[in-house]
């Protein structure tokens, strides 16, 4: 199986609407229209994963009650990684709260028997104006990442390191030497 494909998931993808988003993140997050939903391997596992762009200018309040993780990789990448204390800040500069937001196995059945479960996060303060994802090589690692470009034409780099998730921004000084581009077939 390659890299960059997921397991084969039987029958069509259910409809990714506002109701979907607020039945897995609850009713304070509105989903973006302009931007797509994305789908992709960002964990590595083989099952396709769910990415999207929604807003909620409260994202911890319904954690616990919709079982997802908030996280800030960009602020991590700068020292202050704690979400209680960066949910306060505004990083888009039309304030709108917006958010990334991502279903690993999101076309998995929930059952709690089984050994793969769906995890849902919500990255905040990411700044961008587009995302998309992209196949990268991390270290020996073939890995799929959340591109955010943002209205300066910063190119940066979301992805989960298979314990948490990082930003790393392209042209930084030690950055660019953490990603090669994978080899062509």
């Amino acid at each position: 199986m390659s890299a960059y494909s997921s397991a084969p998931v039987q029958g069509p993808r259910p409809v990714v609407d506002a109701a979907y988003v607020a039945s897995q993140f609850g009713p304070s997050f509105t989903l973006d229209p302009k931007i797509l939903p994305l789908y992709g391997d960002l964990d590595g596992d083989g099952y396709e994963d769910l990415v999207l762009v929604g807003t909620s200018s409260t994202p911890l309040v319904s954690e616990s009650q919709f079982h997802y993780k908030t996280a800030d990789p960009y602020d991590a990448y700068f020292g202050t990684g704690d979400t209680h204390i960066t949910s306060q800040f505004s990083l888009h500069f039309d304030g709108s709260s917006r958010c990334i937001l991502v279903v690993f196995g999101w076309r998995l059945p929930e059952r709690k028997d089984s050994s793969k479960t769906v995890s849902k996060f919500v990255l905040i303060n990411t700044p961008f104006d587009s995302v998309s994802i992209v196949g990268l090589r991390l270290k020996k690692r073939n890995i799929q990442a959340i591109e955010a470009v943002d209205r300066t034409s910063l190119h940066a780099l979301v992805f989960w390191d298979g314990r948490r998730w990082r930003w790393s921004a392209q042209g930084m000084e030690g950055d660019d030497d953490l990603f090669k581009m994978p080899p062509q077939n």
